[in-house]
């Protein structure tokens, strides 16, 4: 089947994506895959990247689980709280 008609049609991301995945799975070369599709070679490597980064961003912005360490229930009123954060970077934040 081939995507696009002699004319040029407008592919919507959805279609892009879908695209871009059937491609993974296939067992075809990219010339094969572009010419069974009759997609433009630098059009599909457009979207391929423009989903790649969005996949990659979508995984950084992602809230990462904290783990608290119990404490004692009974404290003295001399031992002094304190929290530390520190990124994978080494970046070091004390409250």
């Amino acid at each position: 089947m081939m995507l696009l008609e002699k004319k040029k049609k407008r592919i919507s991301n959805e279609k892009w994506k879908e695209l871009v995945e059937e491609y993974k799975k296939s067992n075809v070369s990219k010339y094969e895959f572009f010419k069974q599709k009759n997609v433009p070679r630098s059009t599909f490597y457009k979207w391929h990247r423009i989903l790649v980064e969005n996949k990659r961003n979508t995984v950084k912005n992602k809230f990462i689980p904290i783990r608290v360490k119990e404490c004692e229930e009974e404290r003295s009123e001399e031992i002094k709280s304190e929290m530390i954060i520190e990124s994978k970077k080494g970046i070091r934040i004390g409250f």
